[in-house]
């Protein structure tokens, strides 16, 4: 198993399934790390996030479950009916794995693709 955290700094626990998904054990509400409950993020959104960054070169994150950006990336998971949390966990998996970057910039987050 894999520990990360989020931008905001609360470490979360996740591992990849032969299959590509990537099944994420968030933190419980006391922020302890936990192995009861999971959150599976799909290869379709991973691909779906990881294009939406490509094309855009820069984009607003956006994982408010509500209410997320206008054209972000949490816009772009909920129209496909997707929870815009997943963000908070994949982006520093794509981090971590050299596939973009991150700055906050105010309160947002924005994520831009690293050229290799």
């Amino acid at each position: 198993m894999k520990k990360l955290s989020t931008l905001t700094g609360r470490e979360f626990q996740y591992k990849e399934h032969p299959d590509k998904e990537l099944i994420i054990y968030p933190p419980d509400r006391q922020g302890n790390l936990q192995y009861k409950s999971a959150i599976v993020i799909t290869p379709f959104t991973i691909n779906l996030v990881k294009d939406a960054i490509k094309k855009a070169g820069e984009i607003a994150m956006g994982a408010s479950r509500d209410n997320p950006p206008r054209n972000s990336l949490g816009a772009i998971v909920k129209k496909e009916k997707q929870s815009p949390q997943q963000l908070s966990y994949l982006i520093p998996i794509l981090i971590d794995g050299g596939f973009c970057d991150c700055r906050k910039i105010g309160k947002a987050f924005y994520v831009s693709h690293r050229r290799r």
